[in-house]
């Protein structure tokens, strides 16, 4: 295929599309075409086309020495992971751009795949699989979420499931071999690192490009700016409201971003990792692990601090309580010692009021018995004031 026909295959499908027809990998088809000095779409083309909102497609850049040529590229080497295979990926061959795969006759370089290889492949995550087949069941050109117990969390369109996937599990096979855990939760999985849980979603970034109106949208414009005409002539009322159509939409650009959860927010580490112009977010890995340990070993220290500031804290109150019944223990104890004292008053002074009576002689029955009571109730008080009285009481 000339370098002309390797121009329209990029900017009529995507790159991912082609590589599969051509028996290749995006990556080498799009090393090539940057080779050969050829533009490419950028992040997010393919969405905005689906609604009608992609950029125009650029002039070809001809060149009457590189037009002239036919390149050959390398097979698609045999991926490391995932249990169901292609047939491409199983056999691979050398292929021409014209998309007619060759045999090694036509690529006498092309290294020989080892019979081994395949032993050498490692099966999916488990827990990454049964995203794999969330994100699958989706369909459409909006972002999808895929989440909740026995899921990772994604926010992503249903074009972007392999590459999260992907990602997804280098990230866990990377935590494990840490000795951490991907732990399940009602939310999504979470990753347990140094016994601190930390949850975090992968999701698609968004563009603000230009509203494009809807034919609904402009059926509803046209009859507001008749009512509107016929208003102003005498004939009806102006609608009291204007149809609101947007100015801008937010539409998938195609770039990934993982994201820790704000409650794990230990300030001052890297919470967001996404895609750049320089790196992708499957080579951030080692950056995530970094972050992560960071991330454990504050926390942790967050944990510790509020253990203390809750155990002072309890502290404070059970002092605070102490001092409140020792208070009323003591204001008890004045007010029993006060009427004691009210006690012996009251004793001398019916000890001086007996003695008197007692000196008067006998004046009666009736004072008799009085004077007999008056010692009763003395009797009475002293007993109240007795120290073994007073210590059962």
């Amino acid at each position: 295929m000339t370098r002309r026909d390797l121009f329209d295959r990029a900017w009529s499908k995507p790159m991912t599309r082609n590589a599969i027809e051509l028996g290749t990998t995006a990556p080498q088809l799009t090393a090539l075409a940057r080779r050969l000095g050829l533009p490419l779409p950028q992040a997010g083309h393919w969405m905005k086309k689906e609604v009608g909102k992609e950029p125009p497609t650029p002039e070809f850049p001809s060149d009457p020495v590189l037009d002239s040529e036919v390149h050959v590229i390398d097979p698609a080497p045999i991926p490391r992971r995932g249990p169901g295979l292609s047939q491409r990926h199983r056999q691979p061959t050398s292929v021409l751009l014209d998309g007619a795969p060759s045999t090694a006759d036509h690529a006498p370089d092309a290294a020989p795949v080892p019979a081994s290889a395949a032993d050498d492949r490692l099966p999916e995550h488990p827990k990454v699989s049964r995203t794999r087949k969330a994100i699958g069941r989706k369909a459409g050109a909006d972002r999808a979420s895929v989440g909740g117990s026995g899921h990772f969390r994604l926010l992503i369109t249903p074009s972007l499931g392999e590459r999260a996937c992907t990602t997804l599990d280098a990230l866990a096979t990377t935590v494990e071999a840490r000795g951490w855990s991907i732990e399940n939760s009602d939310n999504g999985y979470v990753i347990a690192a140094d016994g601190e849980n930390i949850g975090f979603m992968i999701e698609e970034k968004l563009d603000r490009v230009p509203h494009k109106m809807t034919p609904r949208e402009i059926k509803h414009k046209a009859d507001y700016d008749r009512e509107c005409a016929l208003a102003d002539r005498g004939i009806g009322y102006r609608p009291w409201r204007e149809p609101q159509i947007p100015e801008h939409d937010h539409v998938p650009n195609g770039e990934l971003a993982l994201k820790f959860d704000h409650d794990n927010d230990a300030g001052g580490i890297r919470r967001t990792f996404s895609d750049g112009k320089r790196q992708r977010l499957e080579d951030m890995i080692p950056s995530m692990i970094g972050s992560l340990e960071k991330w454990g070993i504050a926390v942790k220290a967050q944990r510790e601090e509020r253990a203390r500031w809750q155990r002072e804290s309890e502290e404070r109150e059970q002092w605070r309580q102490d001092r409140e019944r020792q208070a009323r223990v003591e204001g008890y104890r004045i007010a029993f010692l006060r009427r004691q004292a009210e006690r012996v008053r009251e004793i001398d002074g019916l000890s001086a009021l007996i003695a008197r009576w007692e000196e008067a002689g006998d004046a009666g029955a009736q004072f008799a018995d009085l004077l007999d009571f008056a010692r009763q109730y003395r009797r009475h008080l002293e007993k109240q004031i007795a120290p073994t009285d007073v210590a059962s009481a």
